[in-house]
């Protein structure tokens, strides 16, 4: 219950500025069960969270679904988190705010006893470009030289991205950007050691960008001009851990 209660920060999915920590508890919901979780949860426990909130103990909570299955056992949501600093989570937000659950009994309505909660990461907010998504490609990886990813994505990929989010017409459908580091766990049986995700509103916008398409090096642009200079060959000599789409739940703020 306690483990419950300490809920998740991706992707992220949501910050208000750099430098902010997101708690990201990663839940794997039986699929007979993902209606009562997701019932319980949006209807009783995002209450908590909101008390917690507005008494400025945290910045805000996150549901998010995995979409797709990739094994049987894999976590199929995340919660997550989020808080201005590394002092405000010593709070005791779930203590402190049980009474936003008015006449409801805790223990009638916790989710630990049928979900499974497969591992929990603390990451710091590095960049982002701010806007609204309902879902998020999030890439997972472990660079060799980590300060060099989040250098490169700062000067090289983040400007790449602002000019195609601010090209609503013509642009790949992306709304919104961030890179995150990892506080804890860390070592090199770390699933991950930095994440980056790109926020989209629709599903079609989210497959187009993931799918591979055969087109001219000369009609690329600035994409091309990007990779010109990238390192992350190097960087990310095997490319990202992982790709998971995850959509949004319910955000509280």
């Amino acid at each position: 219950m306690k483990k419950l209660l300490f809920l998740f920060a991706v992707l992220m999915i949501s910050a208000s500025a750099f430098g902010q920590i997101a708690y990201l508890q990663y839940r794997h919901v039986p699929g007979d069960q993902i209606d009562k979780f997701v019932e319980l949860e949006t209807t009783h426990w995002s209450k908590v969270a909101k008390s917690a909130i507005d008494k400025g103990q945290m910045s805000s909570w996150s549901l998010w679904q995995k979409v797709g299955v990739t094994t049987d056992d894999a976590p199929n949501f995340v919660f997550v988190n989020t808080f201005e600093n590394l002092d405000q989570m010593d709070n005791n937000i779930w203590g402190d705010n049980m009474e936003a659950l008015g006449d409801v009994k805790a223990e009638d309505i916790e989710t630990g006893s049928f979900t499974t909660t497969t591992f929990d990461y603390y990451t710091q907010v590095e960049d982002l470009i701010e806007g609204d998504y309902k879902y998020a490609i999030v890439n997972y990886a472990k660079p060799t030289d980590r300060a060099a990813f989040v250098a490169e994505n700062k000067t090289l990929w983040k400007p790449l991205h602002e000019a195609s989010i601010a090209n609503t017409e013509d642009g790949n459908g992306m709304t919104a950007w961030g890179i995150s580091t990892v506080v804890y766990p860390t070592g090199n049986q770390a699933r991950f050691s930095v994440m980056t995700w790109d926020g989209f509103n629709k599903m079609s916008d989210v497959m187009n960008y993931l799918r591979y398409v055969e087109t001219d090096a000369a009609a690329m642009g600035p994409f091309q001009e990007v990779i010109a200079k990238s390192k992350m060959n190097d960087i990310v000599p095997e490319g990202f851990e992982y790709r998971i789409i995850y959509e949004r739940v319910m955000t509280v703020e």
